[in-house]
């Protein structure tokens, strides 16, 4: 009687991942222009100031000190129109940020042990909509979730970040972003001493992902394992195209089937560069189909391209691959 309750609970925690990760299935979701709690159209340490309104991000089941961090030391401005309709119930847009975490623990590390390991694993998608739906972002999430087992089957702590490449609702979508993205890795890094960061971007998100890198290279050029730039492209991004990091390892991976997006080589001593044109991916990508050589929509959906990105950013944390 015991098992079988047991399995039940099992089945059902199952059927409630939240996030496409099986490490870290659960999160706190967050649409992020709606944190300005008074209402003056930006995103600072004020909507903070009430810690109860500010969102349980390392679920731990309290609202206080460690959530209001992220609001401090950040000033996003939003635009009015776009910040209502992004926060109105009816809003077909959802929540561009999660931030993940076990059924039971929270999103949280211990840098206690003189030999404490932890990464902080950041994945941002090139188009999301939703970060609810795992269909939006899903190849991001595959190769996030590919890492967090490897990590936490060598005993290394992680902590999982999803987001989309624009903050909804922001005067600048993307710039509000990079701002947010900035912020947050810093506050996990300045809380952890122990914790190590990976980020990987596919499209907008890899230039989200270099603007991040570039931005705290300077403090924490030795806490960033890798930056992995999927298929990065500047079309239609309206942030910083220009800031790319100059001492972090960077992953760049490419293809130039695609001749209106994609990415390209990127010549720089701290570059790894991928050509991986010759790989194959799914025609519609996360929705299947028959293989063929990737495109921009696709890369992200290729397992032989994952298992690569898996198996350098491995190699660059000095963990096995296999």
């Amino acid at each position: 009687m015991v098992a079988v309750a047991t399995a039940g609970a099992a089945m059902t925690l199952l059927a409630c991942n939240q996030t496409g990760l099986g490490e870290s299935p659960r999160a706190t979701f967050s649409q992020l222009a709606c944190l300005d709690a008074n209402g003056d159209m930006r995103v600072n340490a004020a909507d903070a100031a009430d810690a109860s309104k500010v969102p349980d991000f390392n679920a731990d089941r309290r609202h206080d000190g460690e959530d209001a961090a992220f609001l401090q030391g950040i000033d996003i401005r939003l635009d009015p129109q776009r910040a209502k309709d992004a926060c109105d119930k009816k809003s077909d847009t959802g929540p561009e940020y999660a931030v993940a975490h076990g059924y039971f623990d929270p999103a949280k590390v211990s840098c206690d042990a003189a030999d404490a390991r932890a990464v902080l694993l950041v994945g941002v998608g090139g188009g999301v909509v939703n970060i609810k739906d795992k269909a939006d972002a899903a190849g991001i999430r595959q190769i996030i979730d590919a890492l967090q087992k490897k990590l936490d089957g060598e005993g290394v702590q992680t902590i999982a970040v999803l987001a989309g490449p624009a903050m909804v609702g922001a005067e600048n979508v993307h710039a509000g972003m990079e701002d947010w993205m900035t912020h947050a890795v810093e506050v996990y890094v300045d809380r952890y001493p122990c914790l190590r960061a990976i980020l990987v971007g596919h499209s907008h998100g890899a230039v989200t992902t270099d603007v991040v890198a570039a931005r705290l290279e300077g403090r924490y050029a030795d806490r960033i394992i890798a930056d992995v730039a999927l298929d990065r492209t500047t079309v239609l991004y309206i942030g910083d195209t220009q800031t790319r990091p100059v001492h972090a390892h960077v992953i760049n991976v490419y293809q130039t089937n695609d001749k209106t997006f994609g990415g390209a080589p990127y010549d720089a001593p701290n570059v790894d560069n991928w050509d991986a044109s010759g790989e194959l991916g799914p025609k519609n990508g996360d929705k299947g189909g028959a293989l063929q050589p990737v495109m921009h929509t696709t890369i992200d959906n290729s397992k032989s391209v994952r298992d690569g990105i898996v198996s350098r950013v491995l190699s660059a944390a000095a963990l096995p691959s296999n």
